[in-house]
C-alpha cells in the first residue's frame, strides 16, 4: 500500500516494435469476435469498446489496454501475455477493467492464462510493467462512496454490492509492479477497486512484484485459491471497506524481501469510516522473510477482521496492532484455530502496550493453514517446491 496518491493520468507509450510470438484460432467462431484494431496481430494494445475474445495463443500486451464501460474482453485458456523489454522502456504497460466492462479470463491447472515480461525484473527495484486492476461499482468507504483509482485514475465504488465484473480462474501475473510515470506510486499485481460478489476470483497467483500481490479497496468479491510469492512489498492489502472473504491463500516471503504479508486498514485518517473493512479470512499458510522489525500481520487504521485457521513461521513478529484496540475488544478483530511458530513476538501492542494477545489470538497447534494441493500444476508456488523450496 502506498501512502502518496497521484492524480496525474497516466502517459502511456505505445512505441516499438511487434513481439514475435503466435496465436491460433482453437475456439474462434464468429459467436467469439476479434477486434483487430485492439488485436493487432498478436499485439494487444489500445480501448476495447466492444466483446473482443482473444484465442489460445502468445501476446504481447502493449501500453494501457482497458476494457470500457459494455465491452467484454474474453481469453481462452492456455493464452500468454508477454511485455517486451521493448515496450516496457516505452512506458507503462498494464490491463485495466473500467466499471461496467468485464473480463472473462477463464484458465485451467492444465491451460491457466500467464501475464508475464520478458525481462522477468532482471534488475531488480521497480516491476516491469503495471498488472491487472478492476474498477467495480461495490460500496467502499470514501466520501460519497466513490473515488478515483491511484493507477489509472479511474472511477470507482458505488451501492452495488453483488456487481459483477467478469471471471479470473488459474490466472498467474508475474513481474509486475513497474512505477507510475510520476514516480508517485508502483502497480499492483492484481488491484480491486470496489469489486463486487458477483465478480469470480480463483486460483490466481501474484508472483515476483514490486509492489503489492492482491489489493483489495472496499468492495465485497469473495477471493480463494490465492498464491502470492516473492513480493517486494506487501503480499495482500486491504482497505477503504473491503468486506469479501479470501479462503485458502499461501503466502512466499523470500528471506530478507518484502514487507508486511497482510497490511490492512479501514481508511487512512478516518478510522472508524463506514462500510468498516472487516473480511473473513480462512485457511491461510505464511512463510516469512524474517525481517527486523517486519510482521506478518500489520492491522492499523481501524480496520476489522475474522481470521480463522491460520498458519504462520519465521517472522519477527507475528501481528502488529496500530491506531486503536476497540476492533480486538468488541470481537471484530479475531484469529480462531491459529497455530504461529518460529517468531520473536507474538503480538506487538502499538496503541497502549497492553497485553492483548489472548483477546486477539485463540491458539491451536492442530491448525492446517491452506491446502496445498489447489496450487498444483499452474502456479511458480509449486514449481518451486512449496513451503520446501
Amino acid at each position: 500500500m502506498k501512502k502518496t496518491i497521484s492524480k496525474t493520468i497516466l502517459a502511456t507509450a505505445l512505441l516499438g516494435m511487434l513481439f514475435s510470438c503466435s496465436s491460433d484460432d482453437e475456439g474462434n467462431s464468429s459467436n467469439n469476435p476479434v477486434n483487430e484494431d485492439i488485436l493487432q496481430g498478436d499485439v494487444l494494445t489500445g480501448e476495447i469498446t466492444q466483446d473482443l475474445f482473444v484465442p489460445k495463443g502468445n501476446y504481447a500486451l502493449r501500453g494501457a489496454v482497458s476494457v470500457k464501460d459494455g465491452a467484454t474482453l474474453t481469453i481462452e485458456k492456455g493464452t500468454t501475455f508477454t511485455v517486451t523489454a521493448e515496450d516496457q522502456a516505452a512506458g507503462i504497460n498494464l490491463l485495466f477493467v473500467e466499471q461496467g466492462g468485464k473480463i472473462m479470463a477463464e484458465g485451467t491447472a492444465q491451460e491457466p492464462i500467464v501475464f508475464t515480461s520478458e525481462n522477468k525484473n532482471a534488475e531488480g527495484g521497480d516491476g516491469d510493467w503495471g498488472g491487472i486492476g478492476i474498477h467495480g461499482k461495490a460500496k467502499m468507504n470514501a466520501p460519497g462512496g466513490t473515488s478515483l483509482s491511484e493507477a489509472g485514475q479511474l472511477p470507482y465504488g458505488g451501492n452495488d454490492d453483488n456487481d459483477n465484473s467478469g471471471v479470473l480462474r488459474y490466472v498467474r501475473v508475474e513481474y509486475a509492479g513497474q512505477a507510475s510515470s510520476d514516480g508517485q506510486f508502483e502497480f499492483n499485481a492484481f488491484s480491486f477497486f470496489a469489486v463486487g460478489s458477483g465478480t469470480v476470483v480463483e486460483y490466481c497467483e501474484a508472483f515476483e512484484g514490486a509492489d503489492d500481490g492482491f489489493e483489495f479497496y472496499g468492495g465485497t468479491v469473495n477471493a480463494k485459491n490465492l498464491s502470492a510469492v516473492g513480493m517486494e512489498d506487501d503480499s495482500i492489502d486491504w482497505d477503504e471497506g473491503f468486506r469479501g472473504s479470501l479462503n485458502n491463500v499461501v503466502i512466499y516471503q523470500y528471506d530478507a524481501t518484502g514487507d508486511f504479508a497482510f497490511e490492512l486498514a479501514n481508511r487512512s485518517g478516518e478510522n472508524n469510516a463506514s462500510p468498516r473493512s472487516k473480511a473473513q479470512v480462512s485457511n491461510v499458510t505464511l512463510r516469512g522473510h524474517n525481517r527486523p522489525g517486519k510482521a506478518a500481520f500489520d492491522l492499523k487504521q481501524g480496520t476489522a477482521g475474522i481470521f480463522d485457521n491460520i498458519v504462520g513461521y519465521n517472522y519477527d513478529s507475528m501481528i502488529f496492532v496500530n491506531d486503536q484496540t476497540q476492533e480486538v475488544t468488541n470481537g471484530e478483530l479475531s484469529f480462531t484455530n491459529t497455530f504461529f511458530d518460529q517468531y520473536n513476538n507474538l503480538v506487538v501492542n502499538n496503541v497502549d502496550q497492553t497485553d492483548i494477545a489472548t483477546q486477539l489470538i485463540d491458539e491451536n497447534p492442530a491448525a492446517s493453514g491452506a491446502d496445498e494441493s489447489a496450487f498444483a500444476n499452474w502456479t511458480n508456488f509449486s514449481a518451486q517446491g512449496g513451503f520446501n523450496q
